[in-house]
């Protein structure tokens, strides 16, 4: 059983599973990439909204951090 913020018409991680098919960055990016869509699809159906965006912020932080240094060696 689904929790209910997961529910809707279209299945998120049915969604995330069908982009990971393709992958597009290097496996970290890409992971950080998908927990941030994650927030932004169930945004204001689990946590406050503004809580939610901090979480998928965070995620693309992660992401852009990893890069930035990658890219400074």
């Amino acid at each position: 059983m689904k929790p209910n913020h997961y529910n809707g018409r279209v299945d998120c991680i049915k969604t995330i599973r069908e982009l990971t098919l393709e992958h597009q960055n290097d496996a970290f990016t890409d992971y950080c990439r998908y927990q941030s869509f994650k927030y932004l699809w169930r945004l204001g159906k689990k946590d406050d909204v503004l809580k939610e965006l901090l979480k998928a912020r965070q995620f693309l932080t992660f992401a852009i951090d990893a890069l930035e240094n990658e890219n400074e060696q």
